[in-house]
């Protein structure tokens, strides 16, 4: 989809978020490039202090750190994301900072939240291993589908003990809820636009 002039000049913030494979990543990028915005993923910024941390992934500092350090790093983020968003022209991709800024009343253009099964969740995460055999891809699939349902409530348990955040009632602090279990990532995007478009967050 190509961009037009008028719509690069608009100062708009959005926010994206989703558990782990329900494609908000794809959204959040097709949306930065669609708008010409900036793109800040929180994911990525927490995935760098791990590192400096001293840990070789997200999963083991999760697993191994202490609480106070996972937490120190979380509103360390967090902190730099309402910082981006204040300043505006930006696409921010974070599981909890709809919430914040919702709770904080930081002015967004719209807060995006997308979710599928975790069935079809871990399908995506299978489908993009092309290199295991049938045994392995069964290992796999079982694998993904419990690490996310664990992700998904460890991360609600963080967020409530950091935040006061009810991570599983997403409606409290979105502006459009998609569930895109059985569209792609392409009907899912113009399925957004629409919704902007309809809900007269973005100027036509």
């Amino acid at each position: 989809m190509r961009m037009n002039e008028k719509v690069k000049k608009e100062n708009y913030v959005f926010v994206v978020g989703g558990p782990g494979s329900s494609g908000s990543s794809t959204i959040s990028i097709m949306l930065a490039e669609h708008f010409g915005l900036e793109r800040v993923y929180g994911g990525g910024l927490m995935r760098e202090e791990v590192t400096k941390h001293g840990y070789s992934s997200l999963e083991e500092f999760l697993s191994k750190a202490d609480k106070e350090e996972v937490m120190k790093v979380d509103r360390a983020i967090d902190t730099h994301l309402r910082e981006r968003a204040r300043s505006g022209s930006v696409v921010v991709e974070s599981k909890v900072f709809a919430a914040l800024a919702t709770m904080e009343n930081i002015e967004c253009t719209a807060k995006i939240w997308l979710d599928a099964s975790l069935w079809r969740r871990t399908l995506r995460c299978v489908g993009k291993k092309k290199d295991l055999n049938f045994f392995s891809k069964i290992y796999f699939f079982v694998k993904t589908l419990i690490d996310l349902y664990m992700r998904r409530r460890l991360d609600g348990a963080r967020y409530k003990e950091l935040y006061g955040v009810e991570y599983s009632k997403v409606s409290l602090y979105n502006d459009i809820v998609i569930d895109s279990t059985n569209i792609n990532e392409v009907e899912t995007f113009d399925l957004i636009l629409k919704r902007l478009k309809d809900g007269g967050y973005i100027k036509e």
